[in-house]
């Protein structure tokens, strides 16, 4: 069993690998070649790409450290964990688990993050696309990371473990202890995020652009309840995921605004009062 986690931690990796490559090959590519249209407000630099790539690759090689000096408890070393030991919010909505609802979140999840693609029926040049593609994966890249990051470090027991009736013969050791925050639900927040920090830049506001927003929220939104009532996550590790996610990828296109006489104009759109404020950043 332990020799099939290490080949699958293995296949991750390099999966991850294989992410990070092609990440940094279309920052060179785009920060060497693309010339995008003046009214396009995104660009890549190489400062930025190289200060996210930085982060990223770092988050990266810090994770098999983490997990090599992990003290993983075993099963019995759970039992005895109870409601009364959660935080009072997550003991008055501490729900069991739910295979159903959680396979549903799952999907749910990968729906979520599939429908920032839609974008492209608005960025229809090709450069500008490579732009998009490129902020799309930096969003989610860090996304994943930083959140495998709090993981490892924060080592929460799911909800199953404080049932008051732990069966150890169930444990799963680290992924039983993988709980804060909800990976899932950061990710598809972060979509969320993308996508409105997109369009709180672009002035002309179409139907397809009010229809994305919209779905991609609603996506978000049920992947996250889905993970709390699915009883996998407590529902404090869903609200820090949601928020994390949804900050990473609202801030990724915010600082590729393209630069004008060396400034970076950042526009917060605060709804339902619609009151945009600028910020300049030399």
């Amino acid at each position: 069993m332990s020799g099939s986690k290490n080949l699958k931690k293995l296949h991750n990796n390099l999966k991850l690998r294989k992410i990070l490559d092609f990440l940094i090959f279309l920052i060179f590519w785009n920060c060497a070649f693309g010339q995008v249209e003046s009214n396009f407000p995104f660009r890549l630099n190489l400062a930025t790409e190289a200060a996210i790539s930085g982060i990223n690759v770092g988050l990266f090689l810090l994770h098999p450290a983490l997990r090599s000096n992990l003290a993983v408890p075993t099963g019995d070393d759970l039992i005895g964990f109870s409601r009364d030991d959660l935080f009072v919010l997550d003991r008055i909505t501490y729900r069991t688990y739910d295979y159903c609802a959680e396979r549903t979140s799952h999907y749910s999840m990968i729906a979520t993050l599939a429908i920032p693609a839609l974008l492209a029926f608005e960025v229809k040049k090709n450069k500008p696309l490579a732009v998009m593609a490129v902020m799309g994966i930096e969003t989610y890249l860090t996304t994943y990371l930083t959140i495998t990051t709090l993981k490892l470090i924060s080592r929460r027991p799911r909800p199953e473990v404080y049932s008051g009736n732990y069966n150890p013969v169930g444990y799963r050791g680290i992924e039983s202890l993988n709980s804060f925050p909800s990976r899932h639900t950061a990710l598809a927040f972060s979509a969320a995020g993308f996508v409105h920090g997109y369009y709180s830049t672009i002035s002309d506001k179409t139907l397809l652009s009010k229809i994305l927003l919209i779905s991609t929220y609603t996506a978000a939104v049920t992947s996250g309840f889905l993970r709390y009532y699915s009883g996998v996550h407590h529902f404090t590790d869903v609200l820090a995921g949601a928020a994390i996610g949804w900050s990473i990828g609202y801030v990724v296109p915010k600082i590729h605004m393209k630069r004008q006489n060396n400034q970076t104009t950042i526009n917060y759109d605060i709804n339902p009062m619609h009151i945009r404020i600028a910020v300049l950043i030399n």
